[in-house]
């Protein structure tokens, strides 16, 4: 007896279904979606960490494949009629650089359009094609409001996965995300729930917060991004290489530095610890800031959560809290 066991071990090219262990969801693959699973494009999202920087040096350690599959099947779960839905969901993030967010804004990029250039290119273009549904459309789709991600303060399908995962990761979580899913639906695009769950999520929503942009991991991307510059005053053509880059490639790149650009590599891969709290004045201070929030929320029968309860409106008032400049140094 294998108890299920073939689950956990199938591949894309030869199933019928795919099992989302967070979620424990077994999700039907049309053809379409098993040709995209297929694709360099989304397989490399194996190899980026969703957590950024922070990945070498706390618990959280899933890839943007992972997180990728989560929303996916979410979107097959509460809307599996929607086939431009599940395509945008597979293919949100293919865009990302290593490590994702982390060196994004030093270097200039933005993922979300390379994500929309390699929609529009073969083959993630032909494939689309060959299966009735138009590049353009989901390039339009990921632009608009949607279950997918939206513009409200609500939740969507995206950020959901997102702070369930990295607290799921970090364990830092009251309710497996598995028995929230099951009490969720949604209203038009937005996650709806009854009061328990909800307060839960929002939970998850604010103890993510507090680690991905504690300035200690912060302060990782930035001597991250400030190792990636290197590279590039080195090679000015790397930051086009990067783009096609995963993790494990970028980290092998930074061999080839200068000693400036290996002494930061080295820090990052095998010294974190040596990473500290420092005065703005301090020589060679690396510069951490939180800038970007995301107070994000389910309804309750229709009604915002912080409407119902005023332990729910602190909480997210909280998150304002976190916003601040933070310097570090290599001791």
């Amino acid at each position: 007896m294998n108890h299920g066991k073939d689950r956990y071990v199938r591949q894309p090219a030869n199933a019928s279904t795919c099992w989302e262990p967070m979620y424990r969801l077994d999700v039907p693959l049309d053809p379409l979606e098993r040709g995209l699973l297929m694709t360099g494009e989304l397989w490399r999202l194996h190899r980026v960490s969703h957590f950024g920087a922070a990945a070498l040096a706390s618990p959280v350690k899933h890839s943007r494949y992972e997180h990728t599959l989560g929303v996916w099947a979410l979107a097959k779960t509460f809307f599996p009629e929607w086939r431009e839905l599940h395509a945008a969901a597979l293919l949100h993030d293919i865009g990302h650089l290593p490590f994702s967010h982390a060196v994004e804004k030093a270097i200039g990029q933005d993922h979300h359009r390379m994500t929309e250039q390699l929609i529009l290119s073969a083959p993630i273009a032909g494939l689309l094609s060959k299966h009735g549904l138009s590049a353009s459309d989901i390039v339009d789709l990921l632009n608009t409001d949607s279950p997918l991600t939206h513009r409200s303060g609500f939740l969507g399908l995206d950020h959901l996965d997102s702070f369930l995962r990295d607290t799921h990761a970090a364990g830092l979580y009251d309710r497996h995300p598995a028995e929230l899913i099951r009490n969720i639906r949604f209203e038009g695009h937005v996650v709806s729930t009854d009061e328990e769950t909800a307060s839960h999520i929002l939970e998850a929503v604010v103890r993510d917060h507090c680690i991905f942009l504690h300035p200690y991991h912060l302060a990782l991307d930035a001597l991250l991004s400030k190792a990636v510059l290197g590279l590039i005053r080195e090679t000015p053509c790397f930051a086009e290489e990067i783009r096609t880059m995963t993790d494990d490639r970028l980290l092998a790149r930074f061999e080839s530095g200068d000693d400036e650009v290996r002494a930061m590599a080295k820090v990052l891969f095998h010294q974190p610890h040596r990473l500290r709290p420092s005065e703005a004045h301090a020589p060679h201070a690396i510069r951490a800031e939180v800038r970007k929030l995301y107070p994000k929320q389910p309804l309750v029968n229709g009604v915002p959560l912080t409407e119902l309860r005023d332990d729910a409106k602190l909480l997210l008032q909280e998150l304002e809290s976190l916003r601040g400049v933070f310097f570090y140094r290599i001791d």
